[in-house]
């Protein structure tokens, strides 16, 4: 599934529950967090205030989700929280087992309320979206409310100490009395449980992957006609990756 090494990546491994028809994912989210706080060191970005643990959470949530999903989906997440005037957004990458993102703290707008916008891409290029209020700041609850309302079925995230997390999904038949009386302890028992072995082990990691020339070829087509007015008497234009954050010198030859 994925293109980058094993070493240094956030391992999650998969196994369905049987006799309760769920699947169970877990993973020690240690290196993702890594990846990120050196990635906000490069780029300058301080988030203070909370809002670093709540952007982790964002990336366990969305992560621990795109490892039930099909191995060619795309899912992006922006989580905005109205009273905080704070949006999180993530996209993680089943192809590549990439996941980034950033936090945008500046010119948001009020909704009045808090909501979930999910759009995931499939491999035919197909793409769904849809939104879904929740109350609160808590963000595992709001993916339980994406999952309830969205997906249509229920599913819980678990901390298990340190960076370690899990969530339980409900599968076709899934006895979901038991999913929803589940507690932590019993979810690592079924971890540490030998004849339960892991489905799966799909390997993700915080990386964008963006480049000048990367950057240059998404926007291209919204600045080719009018060249000379973006760039005036300039050899290079600055332009920020949507999804990381991070800042690009763009030449001007890269427009062609």
């Amino acid at each position: 599934m994925s293109e980058i090494a094993e070493e240094g990546t956030t391992r999650v491994e998969c196994r369905f529950v049987r006799g309760r028809n769920a699947l169970l994912c877990a993973a020690d989210f240690g290196p993702m967090f890594m990846d990120l706080y050196l990635h906000l060191g490069q780029t300058g970005v301080v988030l203070g205030g909370g809002v670093d643990e709540k952007f982790n959470l964002l990336l366990v949530a969305l992560t621990l989700h795109v490892a039930t999903r099909p191995q060619a989906e795309t899912c992006a997440w922006t989580l905005h929280l109205d009273a905080e005037s704070l949006n999180l957004f993530a996209v993680a990458e089943n192809p590549s087992g990439h996941v980034t993102g950033q936090v945008f703290t500046e010119n948001v707008r009020a909704t009045g309320g808090n909501v979930l916008h999910a759009e995931v891409a499939g491999a035919a290029g197909e793409r769904r979206r849809s939104s879904v209020a929740f109350p609160g700041g808590d963000i595992l609850r709001a993916a339980c409310e994406y999952y309830e309302r969205s997906e249509q079925r229920p599913a819980r995230y678990f901390e298990l100490g340190g960076d370690r997390f899990a969530l339980l999904a409900a599968q076709p038949d899934c006895d979901t009395s038991w999913l929803q009386s589940a507690d932590p302890a019993e979810v690592q028992a079924l971890l540490e449980d030998d004849s339960r072995p892991p489905l799966e082990t799909r390997l993700y990691r915080f990386f964008c992957g963006c480049s000048p020339a990367r950057v240059a070829e998404a926007i291209a087509p919204a600045l080719r006609a009018d060249l000379d007015g973006v760039f005036g008497g300039d050899s290079h234009i600055t332009v920020t990756c949507p999804r990381c954050g991070v800042r690009h010198e763009l030449p001007r030859e890269l427009f062609g």
